[in-house]
This record gives structure tokens, C-alpha cells and sequence, in this order.
């Protein structure tokens, strides 16, 4: 969805307000299957317009530890200037967003967000005990008898010297 800003530069509109549900494409539509919504406000800077707001929606996601499928809510605040003086070929390595044709892509600004949101191991819920490395149990669920005693070879030595009397 693109937002024409134009009616800004004018003398007759200082801001404009969005208030828009989306469904979202390919990877993020099956992690955020109902959408998110977008609020914010759009208003004239020098050479440009700022957005500010938020993006909110619920996502699918998969807990690092147990393996099992929750749902985050996700809250993202939009702080994004749009700049007529960033040509569109610098978009990319320009810390201002370019403003093409006074034109805001609310789509690809959404899923730029989204993206650097993810966090890199979602984890269900801090005291998520995760599943046994040894029979595989999901610990959150039920006990499992499995002893972890497995040393790394490499500190085999020091194991052993902590086992002699008086090494503590």
C-alpha cells in the first residue's frame, strides 16, 4: 500500500493520519497470519515528511528451547524520516528513507520493520525448561530421570582433580 503525502506540502494539511490493517506476503504472512495494524501520523519536515507510530500484530512463532509453537505479541514504533533529497538507488545505505514521487511504501516499510524485530531464538517463556538433550522429553510438560553428566574431554583433568579430597 502506498500513502501519497502531497496534500502535506500544501498550506491546507499539516498532518496526516493512518490507521491501516495489513495482510502481509510470503514468509511474514504465515508468521503474522492475521495481519498488523499500523498506527501513525505522518507530518512535513524540511525536505521531506516524518512518520511516527506504531506497528502491532501477533506472531506465529517456534520456542527455541521446547520446540513448540507460541504466539508473540509484537509492538514496533515507526520513527521514520523520508527524505526528497535520498535518491531511491541510495535507499539502502542512506540512514534516511528516500521520498520517491512524495509517495510513502507502506508495505516495504512494515516488513524492513518486521524483519529487524525478529528476534534471533524466541524463547515461550523465560522459565522455559526446553527439551532433554537425552530422551527428547519437553521438560515444561513432564519429568524426565536423564542425569547430565557428560564432561567435555578437554576438561576431563580438571573433573577429576575436583573429585580428590580437599581440591575445594
Amino acid at each position: 500500500m502506498k500513502i501519497s503525502v502531497e496534500r502535506l506540502f500544501g498550506s491546507d494539511v499539516e498532518i496526516i493520519d493512518v490507521d491501516q490493517s495489513l495482510r502481509l506476503h510470503d514468509e511474514l504472512a504465515a508468521r503474522y497470519p492475521d495481519g498488523v495494524r499500523v498506527t501513525a501520523s505522518i507530518r512535513r519536515i524540511q525536505r521531506g515528511v516524518y512518520m511516527e507510530g506504531e506497528i502491532a500484530g501477533d506472531e506465529v512463532e517456534t520456542c527455541a528451547r521446547c520446540l513448540e509453537p507460541f504466539v508473540r505479541r509484537t509492538r514496533i514504533e515507526i520513527a521514520e524520516p523520508f527524505s526528497e533529497d535520498v535518491p531511491a538507488k541510495d535507499a539502502q545505505f542512506a540512514d534516511i528513507a528516500p521520498l520517491v514521487d512524495r509517495t510513502i511504501d507502506l508495505d516495504e516499510l512494515v516488513e524492513q520493520l518486521l524483519e529487524v524485530d525478529e528476534p534471533i531464538a524466541a524463547v515461550c517463556r523465560p522459565e522455559c525448561h526446553g527439551i532433554c538433550p537425552h530422551c527428547g522429553a519437553n521438560r515444561n510438560v513432564q519429568r524426565c530421570d536423564c542425569r547430565d553428566e557428560q564432561i567435555d574431554e578437554r576438561l576431563a583433568g580438571l573433573a577429576k582433580f575436583m573429585q580428590e579430597p580437599g581440591a575445594n
